[in-house]
């Protein structure tokens, strides 16, 4: 992987920060705070998470520093994100970033998003208080994940985004999957106990697929959800004219699809791997399951800056998706956690999105450029493409570009078959 000089890497992320009119200094704002707190249905959250209680109790009575939040997202970027900061630079010379107030409301809602993650992340308690807080406030605008396709159906042309829809659905199984298995202590789900779950009508179809044990000897098809999930952006992607980003998500799928990465449920602590805050402390009480799977830093890389291009290609409301990826939690997890601490933060990004959406705010656009952006960031990540593909999958770019034009020439044929894979 191509390595950015430490002192260049820095300098880029000072500039780009300044650049967006953010600073180590900052502050919060609590008014904006509560705003964002009851945008994402958090403000009337009660739990009996000590660490988050008290949390939510300073976030709305003090301004609390950003400069913890700022440190780490930096040495994230520096020490492991090489393409993202190849864009920032290019962004830098374009004179692509500009100040606004949607940045800094980012920053509000990553300060959130982060605390969020990493408790979820750290206590299986706090975890079920959050979904069952959201999913009641999902049914209260006709989103349940017994009913999937209607949901889907119902918050479809409200929302504007089918696949955004589907994706907040969907993910709900995924979440109840490790939650489940986390109470299990990771322990081996029998398919006898998963079929009467689902015949005494305790779980969806979906959350019944994802429990399932469905990884056989001679077959990995265990990943096939994280695959779907990323050749349906891929595909979006392809069609809408980022063809250089969907060869990145074709790498990632392909390393999935060739290199089996089962999951290993670890008592294990949480964290960034460079923080050493007190907060992340904090938030270990106790024996902590949850699920691993050994992605690579490589991949994990890629797929950071292969998304964060996608959804400044593809979507509204960056100023709650793009923290998703930047949050020290995602960007700085050990390889390892990466996929689980993606899923909570996804699974929290996704609803506040149809939460804003559906409460009638508008959307907010982006940049002017979004797409010169989301082209040149897509040209920068093929490269880290093809060196995925050459180091992992032992296959040079001319390989890599005839998989991808083949499984590419009838993209939706090819996504239906790995759903219907899935699903039967």
């Amino acid at each position: 992987m191509i390595k950015i000089k430490q002192r260049g890497a820095a300098e880029t992320v000072s500039k780009s920060m300044k650049a967006l009119g953010l600073h180590m200094d900052m502050k919060t704002n609590i008014k904006l705070m509560k705003d964002v707190l009851e945008e994402m249905r958090l403000h009337d959250l009660k739990t009996s998470y000590e660490p988050m209680k008290r949390f939510f109790e300073r976030a709305v009575s003090l301004p609390q520093s950003f400069r913890p939040l700022f440190q780490n997202i930096k040495q994230a970027l520096i020490k492991k994100h090489p393409a993202i900061l190849e864009f920032a630079e290019k962004a830098l010379e374009e004179k692509w970033f500009s100040q606004s107030e949607d940045i800094i409301k980012s920053a509000h809602v990553a300060f959130v998003l982060e605390a969020m993650t990493a408790a979820m992340a750290n206590s299986n308690t706090f975890s079920v208080e959050v979904m069952d807080h959201l999913r009641e406030k999902e049914r209260e605008i006709g989103i349940d994940v017994k009913h999937l396709l209607k949901s889907i159906w119902r918050n479809w042309p409200m929302s504007g985004n089918f696949f955004a829809t589907a994706k907040a659905v969907s993910l709900d199984p995924a979440m109840s999957y490790f939650g489940l298995r986390r109470d299990l202590d990771g322990a081996p789900v029998s398919k006898k106990n998963v079929k009467k779950l689902y015949k005494d009508g305790k779980i969806s179809y979906l959350e019944y697929k994802f429990l399932l044990p469905v990884c056989k000897k001679g077959a990995c098809h265990c990943s096939d959800w994280l695959r779907m999930n990323i050749y349906e952006a891929g595909v979006t992607e392809y069609n809408n004219g980022f063809k250089s980003n969907a060869v990145s998500a074709h790498a990632l799928s392909e390393d999935i699809k060739k290199n089996c990465h089962r999951e290993v449920f670890k008592s294990v602590s949480v964290m960034p791997e460079s923080s050493h805050n007190s907060f992340y402390t904090s938030l270990v009480q106790g024996k902590n399951s949850f699920p691993t799977i050994a992605l690579g830093d490589d991949w994990v890389a890629l797929y950071e800056t292969w998304n964060m291009a996608f959804i400044l290609g593809e979507l509204d409301n960056l100023h709650y998706l793009f923290p998703k990826l930047l949050i020290p939690s995602v960007l700085d997890a050990k390889s390892e956690n990466f996929l689980g601490v993606r899923i909570i933060s996804l699974w929290l990004s996704i609803n506040n999105t149809l939460f804003i959406r559906l409460d009638g705010k508008e959307k907010v656009k982006g940049p002017r450029k979004r797409r010169s952006m989301a082209q040149a960031w897509g040209e920068i990540n093929k490269k880290y493409a093809f060196q995925l593909a050459e180091k992992h999958l032992q296959e040079d770019s001319s390989v890599l570009k005839e998989s991808f034009r083949k499984r590419f020439a009838w993209p939706f044929y090819n996504l239906i078959k790995l759903i219907l894979r899935f699903l039967f």
